[in-house]
Parts: structure tokens; sequence; C-alpha cells
């Protein structure tokens, strides 16, 4: 099932937990919950990113950070076979 939108997407990732329990773990109110499951409020970034986390990455390894991601893409971009990416960047 794809999901494709944000009340969905915390569904997902209660996974089967009570609202308070989810809510708890997520250091909100279990009235918050409530809210982005309705679709009557959107939750914050963090929220979101923390619920795709769940959904896409519980059992799995570790997703990398935006942080640790950009680090791997200059690495990459360092390397001799880009350097014309590096000037079309530059540009």
């Amino acid at each position: 099932m794809a999901i494709t939108k944000v009340a969905e997407l915390v569904r997902a990732a209660r996974k089967g937990r009570s609202q308070k329990q989810f809510a708890d773990m997520l250091g909100i109110k279990q009235s918050s919950v409530s809210r982005y499951e309705s679709g009557k409020a959107n939750p914050p970034v963090n929220v979101i990113e923390r619920c795709m986390r769940l959904v896409h990455t519980e059992g799995a390894a570790q997703v990398p950070s935006a942080e640790e991601l950009a680090n791997q893409i200059r690495v990459e971009l360092a390397g001799p076979k880009f350097g014309h990416v590096r000037i079309a960047l530059s540009n």
C-alpha cells in the first residue's frame, strides 16, 4: 500500500500502538496524534521525519541523516570521474 497522505503515514508509523503510547514515544500529546490521523492538523517536520523512519526503517539499517548524505555526495563528487559535474554545478 502506498502512503499518499500525512494521516496515513502517522497511522502506519503507529503500527498498532495506542495513540497514547505513540504520542508518548514521540513526546507529543495524544490529542495531537488524533488530529494528525484525522487530517485536522499537520504535524511538524520532526514528527513527519520520525514517522517516515518508523515506517521505512524499523528493523532495517539506520537511515543516514541529511548531513551524512551530503558528505557522501561531496566525497563522490571529489572523484576524478565527476569533474564535469563539478564544473556544471559551479556555473
